[in-house]
């Protein structure tokens, strides 16, 4: 009787393991462009397989791309993500109910460029579609962007939608809205920069580097080169995986009121 339950008991946990793996390796998104190299790396771990299109990508899956080379996702909710030639991005997590019009996404950006499109715009009161750097946390609501990494801040370039931005470090909560057609910098344990008009000659570049990667490009907003820090690094996170996702957005950072205009007196 006594094996009997231990085999039963074992027969059990075997169940719940393969029913917790599966769940785990929920496909959420496909590739629908592979352009040269481009590595999957199942839950993260090497061997890395060449990606294919119709590829599956589940959450905690890493997808990088090589020089010259470039890659699309669409997940279950529409959201496409394009990556530029060496970058590199890990599904955190991805879950999307349209039933109940629910969804929790979190996107991890580690290098390179990436273009992103969320077309679905859910009602709720906190941001449910987080992507994360090594120096910042971006909150978004319906949004097209792109997120530009280097090896001590990060760029965000939103042309459509609503975003709010904000440092990855606790101690710096202030946060920055960010409007259509304006980028903000991230810089390491600094709050977000002030928010600057995207002039048409930085979406172009932005356009441009989608195709070459950021060994060609020039810091858009600022005219200086990229190069600080080693060419190609990757980045390290700040702190833990577990750690980074911050899905509350504190209040916002709201942007310095111009100054009054002062009006000429005539003649007393």
């Amino acid at each position: 009787m006594m094996r009997k339950y231990l085999w039963s008991m074992v027969t059990l946990f075997g169940l719940i393991l393969l029913i917790s793996a599966a769940s785990q390796a929920a496909v959420v998104g496909s590739f629908t462009q592979v352009q040269g190299q481009v590595d999957l790396l199942k839950q993260g771990k090497l061997p890395a397989v060449p990606a294919k299109v119709r590829d599956g990508v589940a959450p905690g899956d890493t997808v990088r791309t090589k020089s010259k080379s470039r890659a699309q996702i669409k997940f279950v909710d529409d959201t496409t993500l394009t990556l530029a030639p060496e970058s590199r991005i890990t599904v955190a997590d991805y879950l999307y109910n349209e039933a109940q019009g629910q969804r929790r996404a979190v996107l991890r950006v580690f290098r390179g460029l990436v273009h992103t499109v969320v077309t679905r715009l859910l009602q709720t009161q906190e941001p449910e579609f987080i992507m994360e750097t090594h120096t910042a946390v971006l909150g978004v609501r319906g949004t097209d962007w792109y997120t530009l990494l280097r090896p001590n801040f990060t760029s965000v370039y939103l042309l459509k939608g609503l975003m709010d931005a904000k440092s990855s470090l606790a101690t710096l909560p202030a946060v920055l809205s960010l409007m259509p057609m304006h980028f903000t910098q991230v810089l390491m344990g600094e709050q977000p920069r002030l928010a600057k008009p995207i002039t048409p000659a930085m979406l172009e570049m932005l356009q441009h580097l989608m195709d070459t990667g950021l060994q060609e490009g020039t810091l858009l907003g600022s005219g200086a080169f990229f190069g600080e820090g080693p060419e190609g690094s990757e980045f390290k996170l700040p702190v833990s995986p577990d750690q980074m996702t911050q899905p509350v957005i504190p209040p916002t950072l709201t942007q310095p009121a111009a100054p009054p205009v002062q009006k000429e007196r005539g003649p007393q």
